[in-house]
């Protein structure tokens, strides 16, 4: 006999919202890499010729 215990049951509510962070953080973090690119870009064109 193995001494198992039973699988926690599944809370939809709690799956959804830690999707929803991450997507929330990923979004941020692209965002704001396109931010940065953005003005990096602007920098360089503003930069010595």
């Amino acid at each position: 006999m193995t001494d198992e215990t039973p699988p926690e049951p599944f809370d939809e509510a709690e799956y959804r919202r830690r999707q929803r962070s991450r997507a929330n953080l990923m979004g941020w973090i692209l965002g704001g890499l396109a931010f940065l690119f953005f003005f990096i870009t602007i920098a360089r064109m503003m930069g010595p010729k």
